[in-house]
C-alpha cells in the first residue's frame, strides 16, 4: 500500500520552478516570462497532462495565434498532419495549401523533401 502513495508523489512532481512561476501568475495572470516557464513544462509533457495547461493559455490569452499554434501543435499528432498533407493536402488550391503549410512550419520540414 505504501508502494502507491510513493509512486503518486513521483507521478504528481512538480518542478520548483513551475511553483514559482505558478506563485507569479496568481499575482499577475499576464506574467509572460511565468507562461514561458508553464509553456516549456507543457511542450514536455504529454498532451493528456500537458492539456490543462495549454487551456488556461488560450482562456488568458484567447486572440494570441501564437499560444493557439503552440496548442494545436502539441493536440495534434505528427502521423495525423503527415496523413493530412499525404491524402488531403496535395489536393488544395495552391494558395490555401501554403498558408496551412505555414501553419505548422515546424513539421513541414519532416514533411517536404525539396
Amino acid at each position: 500500500m505504501s508502494g502507491d502513495g510513493a509512486t503518486e508523489q513521483a507521478a504528481e512532481y512538480v518542478p520548483e520552478k513551475v511553483k514559482k512561476a505558478e506563485k507569479k501568475l496568481e499575482e499577475n495572470p499576464y506574467d509572460l516570462d511565468a507562461w514561458s516557464i508553464l509553456i516549456r513544462e507543457a511542450q514536455n509533457q504529454p498532451i493528456d497532462k500537458a492539456r490543462k495547461t495549454y487551456e488556461r493559455l488560450v482562456a488568458q490569452f484567447p486572440s494570441s495565434g501564437r499560444f493557439w499554434k503552440l496548442y494545436i501543435e502539441a493536440e495534434v499528432p505528427d502521423n495525423l498532419i503527415q496523413t493530412f498533407f499525404f491524402f488531403g493536402g496535395m489536393h488544395l488550391h495552391p494558395k490555401p495549401q501554403k498558408k496551412i503549410m505555414n501553419i505548422f512550419p515546424r513539421k513541414r520540414s519532416s514533411l517536404v523533401k525539396n
